[in-house]
């Protein structure tokens, strides 16, 4: 029974987020060091791999802190594909602030610790491209936790989404909805999820178009492009834009683009709407 524990342990969502970001700040960490020490391995104050090592794990530390922050704030104020206009100033703002904050981390530790800090050249212990490249990265890690899923809310999502496919469990915010597939008008693709769209506003669901094509009736939804199903029951008909590309149109006043492939689809299904 015991030997089981460790295993349970490690399957606990919080606790495999925590790995990831232990895992995701070291080996930032190593590729940092790694690229640090073969830029000054020819100049006279090339330093020891593993000072340059320390040095960097101590920089990049706070990002721990950090990614917990940055996924606070995408449950209130949601991810950059459902929060609202408020919503994703707040999140630049906050990016800015978290680089800010790292930037005065990176002050105090380079001012102490930095293996360069009698080296011609720098400043508080670092060269200035240093500076301009660790503010980048804090920018893209802020970034990736915005359009990733929260650890465990995927595995949730498939759980809730397992037993049928008449409805589908999906977030919005802080708060889960249920859809009924029947309501879906039509499907976006966005990033890593699927955009559901009814009468009562959008649903970001963690699903590619793929699977949800291969679970969704095929008489009643048809995949006429790459990025976009559409419920038949809400299409108008077929139409053409000013230079000759194919439209659907649907009854909600929504037009989007429509492949070759998808126009078949479509008049096999529906042959009075051509």
């Amino acid at each position: 029974m015991e030997s089981k524990r460790p295993s349970s342990f490690f399957q606990n969502p919080n606790v495999r987020g925590l790995i990831r970001v232990l895992a995701g700040v070291s080996t930032i960490a190593v590729v940092m060091a790694a690229a640090i020490a073969w830029r000054v391995a020819h100049r006279p104050e090339a330093a020891s791999f593993l000072h340059v090592l320390g040095w960097q794990m101590l920089i990049w530390l706070p990002w721990v802190g950090f990614y917990y922050t940055v996924r606070y704030l995408v449950r209130r104020l949601g991810t950059y594909q459902d929060a609202t206009l408020v919503g994703l100033i707040l999140h630049v703002l906050a990016a800015l602030l978290i680089a800010a904050a790292h930037l005065a981390w990176y002050w105090a530790v380079s001012s102490n610790v930095s293996p360069f800090l009698d080296a011609p050249g720098t400043r508080y212990g670092a060269f200035a491209f240093f500076f301009v490249f660790w503010f980048l990265i804090d920018l893209l890690l802020y970034w990736a936790i915005l359009v990733r899923p929260e650890p465990g809310q995927e595995a949730e999502e498939e759980l809730a989404n397992s037993a049928t496919t008449d409805r589908y469990a999906v977030r919005k915010g802080d708060s889960q909805h249920l859809v009924r597939t029947a309501d879906i008008r039509w499907i976006e693709a966005q990033g890593y999820y699927a955009a559901l769209h009814t009468d009562g506003g959008s649903f970001l669901l963690r699903r590619s178009l793929t699977r949800l094509e291969e679970e969704l009736d095929s008489e009643t939804f048809i995949r006429v492009h790459r990025s976009t199903i559409v419920n038949v029951d809400y299409v108008n008909g077929l139409t053409k834009n000013d230079s000759g590309s194919s439209l659907i149109m649907l009854a909600d006043g929504t037009r989007r683009g429509v492949s070759r492939n998808g126009q078949r689809k479509l008049r096999a299904v529906m042959p009075a709407s051509t």
